[in-house]
């Protein structure tokens, strides 16, 4: 398949403390990568350089083969003008929906391919329009984001990620701040965008999600990938003690996940 993302050596501090030890990955068009990991693993840091919201204090971003930013004698150079493209290409939905509160779920689709894309009233609108049909939510179109349920925002944030017509999306532990009620719902439009064929980065601690949708799960440690391998390899068969150990706590006192299909 087409590889799409790769980096390369990617290193990641916050003054002394490195939270990303040098990370190697190659991601192929239409794959879907399940990280999973305790928290402090370095997890939301990498997803959070892949899209530049972070700095990677070294290494390098490829999309497509082509490095971003500039190589210069004292390290990469980044010019703002070209990560707000990138951004563009990368869609993230996080933990907090982060809707505007002022805005209709239709206004807060719009308002990213009005600001950054600069397409045309129209074009906006019907964008708005497919992706709010994309989640189910077209009904909603008029509401502000006071009157949906959690699970609604969170699939209106999904709606305004996509309405940028990104070539691969993150989610960064989307479903962690809903009632379990609501957890379903965004779960089943995330599986509905992978068996499309979307590009997906997904950190989760669903473990019966990741199971289920992923092509390949990372296990992350201590700011490195551990392990990974196939949902079986690393979910049901993992190698590595850590990942053991891991799977064995988080497993300990879980419900049964919602059946996706």
């Amino acid at each position: 398949m087409t590889e799409i993302l790769r980096l390369r050596n990617l290193h990641k501090s916050f003054g002394p403390l490195e939270v990303l030890k040098g990370i190697d990955l190659a991601v192929a068009q239409g794959e879907v990568i399940v990280l999973i990991g305790a928290s402090g693993s370095g997890k939301s840091t990498l997803l959070r350089c892949i899209n530049f919201m972070e700095i990677p204090t070294s290494g390098r971003v490829f999309l497509h083969g082509t490095p971003v930013g500039r190589q210069t004698s004292s390290g990469v150079s980044y010019v703002e003008r070209e990560l707000t493209q990138i951004r563009a290409r990368i869609g993230m939905v996080f933990q907090h929906f982060n809707l505007f509160p002022h805005m209709t779920a239709l206004q807060n689709v719009m308002e990213g391919p009005r600001t950054v894309l600069k397409c045309s009233p129209d074009e906006c609108r019907n964008r708005a329009d497919n992706q709010l049909r994309k989640v189910g939510l077209e009904w909603k179109a008029d509401a502000y984001p006071s009157q949906l349920s959690g699970g609604q925002q969170q699939r209106v944030a999904i709606a305004r990620a996509l309405a940028m017509e990104p070539e691969i999306m993150l989610f960064d532990e989307v479903t962690s701040a809903l009632d379990p009620e609501l957890v379903g719902e965004v779960l089943i439009t995330m599986k509905e965008l992978a068996d499309e064929g979307m590009t997906m980065l997904i950190v989760t601690h669903e473990l019966g999600f990741a199971y289920s949708v992923a092509d390949r799960v990372l296990f992350l440690a201590d700011g490195n990938v551990l392990e990974q391998g196939s949902p079986p390899e690393v979910l049901t068969y993992p190698k590595e003690e850590a990942t053991k150990n891991f799977l064995r706590g988080h497993s300990s006192f879980r419900l049964p996940e919602p059946q996706l299909d």
